[in-house]
């Protein structure tokens, strides 16, 4: 499977563990998102990486590289700005100006951006006893990532992603689901739930269709009078 599917696939777990309430099938998702990350980071480290530029005074170039599975906590960046300079125009623009004052006062090895061709990982390590990090999967559109950069000043963080193809507009940071899930049924607070689940069965290989109906199976058992699972293919 492709990095960008699993990507996709990461992104759609992450979703769903954060709306499960069952520890059952809390267990049994985040099983199965360890194993996209795992096979993510494999597909990635097998992409060939460019060579890096020399880095100029101020400015750093990474080159493609697989998003690193460190054991360090990192808060999430939250707040953060970002620009299409436009059709015909080769960047787009993500600015972070809140919440990391000093950044630019760090060694430069504690700031770190790796770049593939839809992703980048922004890790902000030891700034005021804290680990900051913003990382987006499948981007808008391809990137070219030995070209892409970042660049720490005073207060900020400005990372420059080099579009490739320049005559793309990207009308969104992060592409949307080429099949969205259908819109749920407000009147049952768990249909939400209930249709993400059968559009991952419905898309999903071998393995995510055997975890989800297992878990769907163990749900049933524990409530008889539950929703009908014959949408993930009659199991």
């Amino acid at each position: 499977m492709s990095a960008n599917y699993l990507m996709d696939d990461i992104e759609e777990l992450k979703t769903i563990v954060a709306s499960v309430t069952s520890e059952r099938l809390q267990k049994d998702l985040r099983h199965l998102l360890a194993t996209k990350e795992a096979a993510l980071a494999q597909a990635q480290q097998a992409q060939p990486r460019p060579v890096a530029a020399p880095k100029p005074a101020v400015v750093t170039s990474a080159a493609s590289a697989p998003v690193s599975n460190d054991n360090i906590v990192y808060t999430e960046i939250s707040t953060f700005a970002w620009d299409d300079e436009g059709y015909g125009k080769p960047k787009v623009t993500v600015y972070i100006t809140s919440g990391i004052d000093g950044v630019g006062s760090l060694p430069s090895d504690h700031i770190t951006c790796d770049f593939t061709t839809r992703s980048f990982d922004l890790k902000i390590k030891d700034l005021n006893g804290k680990n900051y990090r913003l990382v987006r999967y499948n981007l808008d559109k391809d990137i070219v990532p030995n070209k892409s950069k970042f660049v720490a000043k005073k207060n900020r963080v400005t990372i420059t992603l080099t579009k490739a193809d320049d005559k793309n507009t990207w009308m969104n940071l992060t592409a949307k689901s080429a099949a969205p899930a259908a819109k749920p049924n407000t009147s049952d607070p768990s249909a939400g739930i209930m249709d993400m689940m059968k559009n991952m069965y419905d898309e999903g290989d071998d393995e995510m269709k055997r975890t989800i109906a297992k878990a769907w199976s163990e749900s049933r058992n524990k409530n008889p009078g539950g929703a009908d699972v014959g949408g993930l293919g009659g199991l």
